[in-house]
């Protein structure tokens, strides 16, 4: 809302005063437009030139899925969608905007005054005597301020700036990252979820058969009662394995829509790529991943443009006890009644020198050391965690990689052994136990196996985010192999 107005005072006898303030324009403007804040210094190009790659959610039209949900597709909504995301682009902005706040001070800022006052009742004309006539008074002034010199003050505040915008902008791609990997916990979480009730559901139905065949050689008195109950024992604990499989499945939905900026309960159908049998191992030396990911990852770029901030903050810190030469020029128009118009114009050259300011300036100093060594030691700290999270992911993706192979070969093994032990049994050769011994370890093996695709998929997303290099599907792909 933009008003703009006049204000006129009204001065009557006993010290009663009453202000009208008259708003006559009134313009309604949207909060997030820029038509009436021009980006002069083109802070969002900075931005953008910042942050390469990434795509500001801001004016995206961004609508919940209506077909088969591709992991590309999950991880494009997500960043259009997700609160994290769009909050961590509106605090890059923010800092944009300061960058040109402090921009603006190498420019000259110029003021202008007026006023219309009417006095009522006696009042003391400059001759002396008392007046009963209204009298009106009129001024106007035109007033300009330009700081020509202040001893690094202002550069140190640009430069400040211009760091925290860098931060901001590696903050953004680092909580952009990290949705990504967010997406990919969720999505192929929800992928593993639904594919325990699959399992679960196998193995009910494989149980029910046993039920069966343990009644049939039971009432043909080839069977005992004995491995009846066993089989219905194995066969509702298989029911209550389904039913908490498909309670975890729905929460699993749910985390999946909100970590997309989704209503917990929107419908979604997932199109997910399948874990091949066969992946390609790690060939990347250690030391070649940890120099990439000191090298790119993007809160360790935000936690050193901190530190030069830091750095540039130690010098306003210096500037504020330090002299500062200024450019002052006005115009000056009066007219009040019964005295002499006055129209003049007036430009000088002043100099503040702080002489004792009660030490704040000192400690203002140590402050700003202070900072900047808590800026350093957080880059060290988060250099550290750098190298950890490589570590964590080379060797986590190193054994999922070697989980797939073995799992390919245990869950065929395993269900063959369920047919043998359940043909034995039905053929009067094996005994209930057999059958269920072999039952659980099918369904152990179909468990273990979707949880080796699970930490596969993590895990190549983690290692990707480790090397601050996830910024999509591509990370995932099968098609080429990992570092």
């Amino acid at each position: 809302m933009i008003l703009v107005g006049m204000r006129r005072v009204l001065s009557v006898p006993g010290a009663l005063a009453l202000v009208i303030t008259a708003a006559s324009l009134s313009v309604a403007a949207d909060p997030l437009s820029d038509t009436f804040q021009p980006d002069v210094y083109r802070m969002g190009s900075a931005l953008q030139r910042r942050t390469p790659g990434l795509i500001d959610p801001r004016g995206r039209a961004c609508e919940a899925p209506t077909a088969a949900l591709t992991f590309a597709a999950a991880v494009d909504l997500a960043l259009c969608l997700n609160p994290a995301t769009r909050s961590a682009w509106a605090q890059a902005r923010q800092q944009a905007a300061a960058l040109g706040s402090a921009e603006s001070a190498l420019l000259p800022s110029v003021t202008a005054t007026g006023s219309e006052t009417r006095a009522f009742g006696q009042h003391v004309e400059v001759t002396g005597a008392l007046d009963s006539n209204v009298q009106d008074t009129r001024d106007a002034a035109l007033s300009l301020s330009w700081t020509l010199y202040d001893f690094g003050a202002r550069d140190g505040k640009i430069t400040s700036a211009r760091h925290l915008l860098d931060a901001a902008a590696a903050t953004t791609d680092s909580v952009t990252q990290q949705t990504v990997l967010n997406v990919v916990t969720s999505y192929y979480g929800l992928v593993a979820a639904d594919a325990d009730v699959v399992a679960a559901k196998i193995s009910e139905s494989d149980l029910a058969r046993a039920v069966e065949i343990a009644r049939a050689l039971n009432e043909g008195g080839a069977g005992t009662l004995g491995d009846v109950l066993q089989a219905e024992t194995a066969f509702d604990q298989a029911v209550l394995a389904r039913v908490q499989a498909e309670s975890a499945a729905k929460i699993a939905h749910a985390t999946l829509a909100v970590t997309l900026g989704l209503s917990a309960d929107q419908p979604l159908t997932l199109n997910a790529q399948p874990v091949p049998d066969q992946v390609p191992g790690l060939t990347a030396h250690m030391a070649s991943l940890m120099q990439e990911a000191t090298r790119q990852r993007p809160d360790l770029d935000a936690a050193r443009a901190q530190r030069d901030a830091a750095i540039a903050n130690i010098t306003v810190a210096r500037a504020a006890g330090r002299p500062s030469i200024s450019l002052s020029a006005g115009r000056s128009l009066a007219d009040s009644a019964g005295t002499p118009n006055q129209n003049y114009n007036l430009i000088g050259v002043s100099v503040s020198v702080p002489i004792f300011t009660g030490f704040n300036v000192a400690y203002g100093v140590r402050q700003a050391q202070a900072a900047l060594e808590a800026s350093e030691a957080n880059v060290e700290q988060v250099r550290l965690s750098v190298t950890q999270g490589v570590w964590d992911g080379y060797y986590s993706l190193d054994s999922s990689n070697q989980q797939i192979t073995v799992t390919s070969g245990l869950i065929k093994t395993a269900e063959q052994n369920e047919q043998v032990a359940l043909g034995r049994y039905q053929g009067g050769v094996g005994t209930i136990l057999d059958v269920l011994t072999a039952e659980a370890a099918a369904a152990l093996a179909r468990q273990t196996r979707i949880a080796a695709e699970l930490g596969c998929q993590t895990a190549r997303a983690q290692l990707a985010f480790a090397l601050g290099r996830l910024s999509g599907a591509e990370p995932l792909s099968y098609d080429t192999p990992p570092p």
